[in-house]
């Protein structure tokens, strides 16, 4: 998939973890918890990339992905990725577990979603961070949260909360960064990550964001992992 350096680039992982509100980790625990507990997931999410320049002070679009899947913890998954500035239907991605299969060619996992989450980015796909919490489990979780300097709720409704702070990326710098998550079930609604660079030697920024639009506990079988 061409040009998904960029969106591997924002996910980039290094360690840190201070300053970091006590209730708005609490909400994230929550979550954390909330995606441990699922029996199956079942999610459209869109996954943009904007280029922020003093041209395009709001972002302009480069990159869009639709994903749509159902997963179950630790190894299934039943996954379209459709580049949505292409053409085409998008490429499908499955494993029951053992197998991990794509167009004609199969990889084990032997039922390790750390294994399932390597294939994924062997194959060019960038696992949405609520497939990072199901399938990489609390290794991944932890991990994230390792990642997170400053965390703190910057808004509240009756039906979702909001927490922004910071984190590291894989260049020792920080991020901005902001998760809305749905107070009823808990799952993320929406993550936010603005990584500052120089575009053309100028001050600009690339903005992952991904929009989820999750189903939890969605009714499965065998066919579920091997239907097209």
């Amino acid at each position: 998939m061409r040009g998904i350096s960029v969106v591997l680039t924002l996910l980039g992982i290094a360690f840190c973890y201070a300053q970091v509100d006590k209730t708005a980790e609490e909400w994230l625990q929550k979550s954390f918890q909330a995606y441990t507990q699922l029996q199956s997931l079942q999610s459209k999410t869109t996954l943009t990339v904007l280029m922020v320049t003093p041209r395009y002070p709001d972002g302009m679009p480069i990159q869009k992905y639709l994903y749509a899947y159902t997963v179950q913890a630790p190894a299934r998954i039943n996954l379209l990725v459709k580049d949505l500035n292409a053409q085409g239907e998008g490429q499908r991605y499955l494993s029951d577990g053992q197998t991990f299969r794509v167009g004609n060619e199969t990889k084990p996992v032997g039922n390790s979603g750390a294994a399932l989450l390597e294939q994924l980015s062997s194959a060019e796909v960038v696992p949405s961070y609520d497939l990072v919490f199901l399938i990489g489990g609390k290794s991944s979780q932890e991990k994230f949260l390792k990642q997170i300097t400053q965390l703190k709720i910057t808004g509240e409704t009756e039906k979702q909360v909001t927490l922004a702070g910071r984190i590291k990326n894989e260049r020792g710098k920080e991020d901005a960064l902001e998760i809305v998550l749905d107070k009823a079930t808990l799952l993320m609604r929406s993550l936010k990550i603005r990584t500052e660079v120089k575009i053309e030697e100028q001050p600009g920024a690339f903005v992952l964001i991904m929009e989820f639009e999750p189903t939890p506990n969605v009714p499965v079988s065998e066919q579920t992992w091997t239907d097209k």
